[in-house]
């Protein structure tokens, strides 16, 4: 089993062999197109193709979400459980999400 599938034990490693120690999404810091949302906002595919699982506590923001809209990707280091901020320019918010290619 991957250290990343093990939430506990890679929050006690240090955090630059927690960032270290999962697969990085290759669009950071990219801007990219939502292509469709799922799930009333649980899930966000971009016109790369990527997935994204948002953390439940945002699906309030995230499923106002369209296709279409503009989207910035960010790292987001201090949870470890949902690495990544999916910031919505359209609307200027921001969601904690997951990469699903991360869970290969």
């Amino acid at each position: 089993m991957a250290l990343a599938n093990r939430p506990y034990e890679l929050m006690a490693l240090p955090l630059a062999e927690r960032l270290v120690s999962m697969a990085e999404y290759p669009g950071l810091k990219q801007g990219h197109v939502i292509a469709t949302v799922e799930g009333d906002g649980e899930t966000i595919y971009l016109e790369d193709g990527a997935c994204f699982k948002v953390y439940s506590g945002f699906l309030h923001l995230s499923n106002k979400w369209a296709a279409e809209h503009m989207m910035l990707i960010k790292a987001n280091p201090k949870n470890p459980e949902h690495p990544y901020k999916l910031i919505n320019v359209h609307f200027n918010e921001q969601v904690e999400a997951r990469w699903l290619d991360d869970e290969s």
